[in-house]
């Protein structure tokens, strides 16, 4: 019985030390949990994310999200294109939304 719960004890310290492990990674990289991909927005792939692509993929995002059974996140993270768009060219650029994301 004692053995047992030494191993129990080790096997929930690996797995604590392992969650602590990819959680750091995930805040080192600058992407938070679950963070769009600008190929997610840029439907055509052509490098440039516009108005009605911006609006389209959110759409996609949101009913996948809700077929998971996953928690849709508000307006408050719905940016006007304008926002996001920062040299006010028509289209996102990669670095346009990175720079949005803080990444």
């Amino acid at each position: 019985m004692k053995n047992l719960k030494t191993n129990l004890r080790i096997v929930t310290a690996v797995l604590f030390l392992s969650f602590l492990t990819a959680t750091s990674a995930v805040a080192q990289s600058g992407r938070g949990y679950d963070m769009p991909t600008f190929e997610e927005f840029d439907l055509n792939s052509d490098g440039a994310i516009t108005k009605d692509e911006l609006e389209k993929a959110r759409e996609l995002r949101a009913l996948q999200r809700s077929k998971e059974g996953r928690r849709l996140q508000g307006k408050r993270f719905n940016y006007d294109f304008s926002e996001i768009d920062l040299n006010s060219d028509g289209v996102i650029t990669k670095e346009e939304f990175k720079a949005h994301q803080g990444i």
